[in-house]
């Protein structure tokens, strides 16, 4: 498969290929292993050799991933080792391990992400994360009060009455933990290279190695909260560690928009959607194609949310769409933008299904790129909608980072036929894999169209109203530097 076996240089093609072929039968994993599509197999993700054995061989999704750990089993075996951990922690009767193997067979998280979500969840069961203090002042009553409270009053147990009351003020309890630096100066050596010796010497998954890092040289990261932040219809964690992922092949480039050009967006990459029911999320801006909401120039597309009554409503703003002029099935989509950050705005970056074969909105899928609102300043969202996973059901599967929103950045996704990586300025920061072969979990196997727009208040953006005064005058204002789409193979 050329996603692999270009990177082991042409020599070694028929070995490989041969490899392949035999045993018919591969050796079975070893029992406690447990699939990651990023583990290093001989030189190749597990991921890429996976999905060279089903387009090869033939081979289910389930067949080929037992394969490629049967063939490589230590790369597999024991648990991940993620810094803090602790399985047999109580989280509200149920074991930490138990809720992060529900995490990975029904929210398709890695290990990792599952653990880390659990942690995030129950901070106070836990070595790193937040800390239960008892004296803590929320809003005028100490936290044991209201723990207090909830036990008497809503039959919670003494862990879930402080779970409840640590996630209802995170910021009253909420602690640090680094962001991953391949450069930090780790006495005397980079991050990356210590991170790199703790794979090779103790067998650690790239991201537990990282974490093994981070935790031995706290005072070298920088913070980032471990905290649940708001997203639409329940909380997002909040992502706890980068990791530097490769640039796109530029001659794998296969469309792009870099707004070099005066005028509309070009009718040729871009249509509209018009109009101000609501859109579904009883957002209160009416749509528009006109220049005084979204036009072209100085090389940046600019989209304006302004206050002014038209239409029924009382904002304005514009939605465009790749829909009926371009849509593709996996690649990697690049975005560079500046978001406007008032209270009320909501601006996206994210993908549809051009054709929604699988019914409507959850059950055929949404990708987005990236969301922010404006009420939560800093912290952009990466998430994906399913049937089995969406914000209805308070099941959505997504991350939170915390970003400086003032600056230019690139968001992105690298949507493969086995998962969806969500990267920030080239370092991922959150994936969502297949858990199985359901288009309930997993409805990306159709192709998908780009959406950018700036929404006002909604179900989401307009939990805390809107600034009226602040969409006034120049507005708030989308810019978007370029779009990029990069074919896989």
């Amino acid at each position: 498969h050329a996603v692999w076996l270009g990177l082991l240089g042409p020599g070694c093609m028929g070995q490989i290929a041969a490899g392949f072929r035999q045993p018919l039968q591969p050796p079975s994993p070893m029992a406690g292993a447990r699939w990651r599509p990023d583990v290093m197999c001989d030189g190749s993700t597990a991921e890429a050799r996976a999905t060279w054995c089903m387009e090869n061989l033939g081979l289910s999704l389930d067949a080929a991933q037992q394969r490629v750990m049967g063939e490589f089993p230590q790369q597999f075996q024991g648990l991940v080792r993620v810094a803090g951990w602790n399985p047999v922690a109580d989280c509200d009767g149920i074991s930490a391990s138990a809720r992060s193997t529900w995490c990975v067979e029904n929210l398709g998280l890695s290990l990792e992400d599952a653990q880390l979500r659990v942690m995030s969840e129950f901070p106070s069961m836990f070595g790193d994360g937040s800390r239960w203090d008892p004296t803590a002042q929320c809003d005028g009553h100490t936290a044991e009060e209201r723990a207090a409270w909830c036990i008497e009053s809503l039959g919670l147990s003494e862990a879930a009455a402080r779970e409840r009351v640590m996630s209802e003020f995170p910021a009253v309890f909420a602690a640090s933990r680094g962001l991953w630096n391949p450069g930090a100066d780790c006495d005397g050596h980079p991050a990356e290279a210590r991170a790199r010796w703790s794979v090779e010497n103790l067998g650690l998954t790239q991201t537990a190695a990282q974490e093994r890092v981070m935790s031995e040289y706290r005072h070298v990261f920088g913070s980032a909260t471990v905290d649940r932040v708001s997203a639409l219809g329940c909380a997002s964690c909040a992502a706890l560690t980068l990791i530097a992922v490769p640039l796109p092949d530029a001659e794998r480039l296969v469309w792009s928009d870099d707004f070099d050009y005066v005028g509309p967006p070009d009718p040729a990459r871009w249509a509209f959607d018009i109009g101000g029911d609501g859109w579904g999320n009883q957002e209160l801006q009416h749509y528009t194609d006109r220049p005084e909401n979204v036009w072209v120039a100085d090389g940046v597309l600019r989209i304006r949310a302004v206050r002014e009554d038209f239409g029924g409503n009382q904002y304005t703003s514009a939605r465009i769409v790749t829909k009926g002029k371009a849509d593709w099935l996996y690649g990697r989509v690049e975005v560079r933008m500046r978001l406007p950050t008032a209270r009320g705005s909501w601006p996206a970056a994210w993908m549809l299904p051009s054709d929604a074969e699988f019914g409507a909105w959850p059950r055929s899928g949404e990708i987005d790129i990236m969301e922010h609102v404006g009420h939560d300043v800093g912290n952009v969202h990466g998430t994906v909608h399913t049937e089995r996973f969406n914000h209805m059901k308070s099941t959505q599967v997504g991350r939170a980072l915390p970003v400086e929103v003032g600056g230019w950045h690139t968001y992105a996704v690298d949507w493969s036929p086995l998962r969806i990586m969500f990267i920030f300025d080239g370092q991922r920061y959150h994936e969502f894999n297949k858990a199985d072969e359901s288009w309930e979990a997993w409805p990306f196997d159709r192709r998908f169209h780009i959406l950018l727009n700036v929404a006002v208040g909604g179900s989401w953006g307009g939990q805390k109203g809107v600034d009226e005064a602040a969409f006034c005058g120049e507005g708030q204002v989308l810019e978007v530097a370029w779009v990029r789409v990069y074919k896989h193979d």
